[in-house]
């Protein structure tokens, strides 16, 4: 026999690799502290209406929360302390992304165009769709970073913001023992409505900030 293309092996799990995670989203959320649930919807509201005034912050936040995850990860890998692991993380990429602000916003804006445009593709109930249309949003996103670098940050903070405040509303929810299943049975038969409510606050927080900082470019001038 021949020997199994690695490649050809990959995309034949793809539809696995990318479904499971979206089957096993609620019971993760249902597992968040009550603190972290609080955490994600104060500075998901703040990334989403104050995204572009605060942007340098919000993004050394969002690398330090990346690099959370980052390093828990390896250190659980090697093992390390986990705690250990993430603070070393967050350091490190909080670190990194602060001279480097505009990589850092190409890298987020490309995270956001993957994740919105696997949420998006979570409507044809397709994992070969959503695995595609996550890369092309992921490309699209870290590219337009260099060329629309304002944009690219209202667009950034308004989806990661309003990712992390239905996450948090969600999880808040969740903390009432009555509401849990309930709201893991809808999420498991609904996906889309993840990408609904993401989407509607998302648009609604980006078009707050284009119109506040345009508002507030008139009473400069102005003065």
């Amino acid at each position: 026999m021949f020997a199994e293309n690695p490649v050809h092996s990959a995309w034949v799990g793809a539809p696995e690799a990318v479904d499971a995670p979206f089957r096993a989203f609620p019971e993760f959320l249902a597992g968040i502290p009550l603190w972290q649930a609080v955490f994600f919807v104060v500075l998901g509201l703040v990334s989403l209406l104050y995204g572009l005034k605060l942007f340098r912050g919000i993004v050394v936040i969002y690398a330090a929360m990346a690099g959370v995850v980052v390093g828990g990860a390896a250190a659980s890998r090697f093992g390390a302390p986990e705690l250990l692991g993430a603070v070393v993380g967050a350091v490190v990429f909080a670190a990194i992304a602060w001279p480097f602000l505009k990589v850092t916003v190409s890298v987020l804006g490309g995270i956001a165009g993957g994740l919105l445009g696997a949420m998006g593709a979570l409507w044809l109930n397709d994992p070969v769709s959503v695995l595609i249309a996550g890369l092309f949003g992921l490309v699209l996103g870290f590219v337009l970073g260099f060329l629309l670098f304002r944009g690219v940050i209202v667009f950034t903070t308004a989806v990661l913001g309003a990712l992390l405040v239905v996450l948090g509303v969600i999880g808040l929810i969740m903390a009432v023992p009555s509401a849990r299943e309930a709201v893991i049975a809808g999420l498991h038969a609904n996906r889309q409505w993840m990408t609904i409510l993401v989407g509607v606050s998302a648009a609604i927080g980006a078009v707050y900030q284009a119109v506040k900082t345009r508002t507030e470019g008139k009473e400069g001038k102005k003065e």
